[in-house]
């Protein structure tokens, strides 16, 4: 077969992929990108991030109506909804976000390829189709692994697609569940629970660690565990299973026993503990690059794996398996690999955010990671409850927490717990990268009322508890 040759091949046409093939077009170079489905935008557009966060915005809905009450003003759902009805605005946004990814695909002339790639060896991509038939030969100086992750899929749970499902499958759901148990509560477990309790499912989240999503700053966790309490999920900590069953008797179901031998049961069980990279048909050994027992692959700072000239981002090289941090991974990825001007290398502090009901979101290290280091430090707090628009959005319970170092003032983290905290964030994140401290926060001027105005509060509250350190 002919080969075709390029300058940049991309294996992947979610975030990660999209950007650095946008990033390379954008520096002059001929790109191809090769996507194994019939639609770009990866699990992020498709059955990830975009439907979930839209899915959920759905249950605040619904949860505004049946639970958050305005003072005065009293509503109620005359009926049952659908499922379909609940998918259907998850499928207009998935359509327009598509929709705005093939129009810029097509601005910058990227090539797209439908077919899944494989090495022949390090510099020669095979396309094949549905049928396992060679469609296309490749050949680039440069190309990019950005193929993503499934999630985990143990022997010994069968993922049918009625009772039992994954975090892709759930949004396949034909009818709304009565009970449900979430096994594993990371981020992606964690906010499905949070979206079917708030829909009025009966839910149990049972998670495998010791403690509730172990990264984040502890006060934090404390105020989650107690408003996904109030949303209604039952959380279970420091469980495994040991065996999920399919009951198919009168009423279908799942009966789920963990290792220590309680026995849960529900109408449908989303599995959600771990994901994959997808490596396994890249041809990889073809090249001598071997993934680690996770699917996941090793690179430097600028996302290169062992052959300099192959570069890999986004879900499939790990942690954070961002959306927005594996499209930042593509764009670093194309300016090392291209010589373009722009920032290169890992980037530590980002914004993360969890959509879970409430929301969290954090950028830099938390009170425990200080603790940890010996850092000095001292916190600035700002309660929902006590700022004017937290009280008109009939949130009491959300927190600003900011962290500054203790001899000069100057901002180290940001934590959010509460409505829009994940916009919140990125006030913290413009003064982190202007180095400010807490001085320049208590003195910025924010509209009134708004959330935005925590910031002020919050600094304040530090620089009256470092007045009130010994000297």
């Amino acid at each position: 077969m002919a080969v075709h040759n390029t300058d940049v091949i991309i294996l992947g046409g979610g975030p990660a992929g999209e950007r650095a093939a946008v990033q390379a077009a954008r520096a002059g170079q001929q790109v191809v990108l090769v996507e194994q489905e019939r639609v770009v935008g990866g699990t992020c557009v498709n059955w990830g991030t975009i439907p979930s966060k839209t899915l959920r915005e759905s249950a605040l809905f619904v949860l505004g109506l049946t639970q958050r009450k305005i003072e005065g003003i009293h509503c109620q759902i005359s009926r049952p909804f659908t499922m379909a009805e609940v998918m259907y605005h998850k499928q207009t946004v998935v359509q327009r976000e598509l929709e705005v990814i093939n129009r810029t695909l097509g601005r910058y002339r990227i090539e797209v390829r439908e077919g899944f790639g494989s090495f022949i060896d390090a510099h020669t991509v095979s396309v094949t189709g549905p049928d396992g038939e060679e469609r296309d030969r490749l050949a680039g100086k440069v190309i990019v692994i950005a193929t993503g992750s499934s999630p985990n899929h143990p022997d010994d749970v069968d993922f049918n697609r009625q009772t039992i499902f994954d975090s892709t499958t759930i949004l396949d759901l034909e009818k709304m569940p009565g009970t449900m148990i979430v096994l594993g509560a990371g981020v992606i477990g964690l906010e499905y629970a949070c979206i079917f309790a708030a829909l009025g499912v009966e839910v149990t989240l049972v998670d495998t660690r010791e403690q509730l999503l172990p990264y984040l700053d502890r006060e934090i966790v404390s105020l989650l565990e107690k408003g996904i309490a109030r949303v209604g999920v039952r959380l279970i900590s420091n469980e495994h299973y040991r065996q999920v069953e399919d009951l198919r008797g009168e009423r279908r179901g799942i009966r789920l026993e963990t290792r220590t031998g309680r026995e849960l049961r529900a109408d449908v069980l989303l599995y959600s503990v771990g994901r994959d990279g997808n490596t396994a048909r890249l041809g990889l050994d073809r090249i001598g690059l071997r993934p680690n027992p996770r699917g996941l692959l090793e690179v430097n700072e600028y996302y290169q794996t062992a052959h300099p000239h192959i570069y890999a981002v986004g879900d499939v090289i790990g942690y954070p398996a961002l959306a927005s941090t594996s499209a930042e991974q593509g764009r670093q990825a194309m300016r090392h690999a291209l010589h373009i001007s722009g920032p290169k290398g890992k980037t530590d502090v980002l914004p993360f955010a969890v959509y879970s009901i409430p929301e969290i979101s954090f950028i830099g290290p938390s009170e425990e990671e200080l603790q940890r280091k010996g850092v000095p430090y001292v916190v600035g707090r700002a309660q929902y409850g006590m700022n004017p628009r937290g009280q008109i959005l009939e949130d009491r319970e959300g927190l600003l927490k900011l962290l500054f170092d203790a001899s000069t003032l100057q901002l180290l983290g940001a934590h959010v717990i509460g409505t829009s905290a994940s916009e919140l964030i990125h006030i913290g994140q413009a003064f982190l990268r202007a180095g400010a401290d807490a001085w320049q926060a208590a003195e910025t001027l924010f509209n009134y009322p708004t959330l935005s105005d925590l910031y002020r509060h919050a600094a304040w509250e530090a620089i009256a508890a470092r007045n009130r350190r010994p000297q």
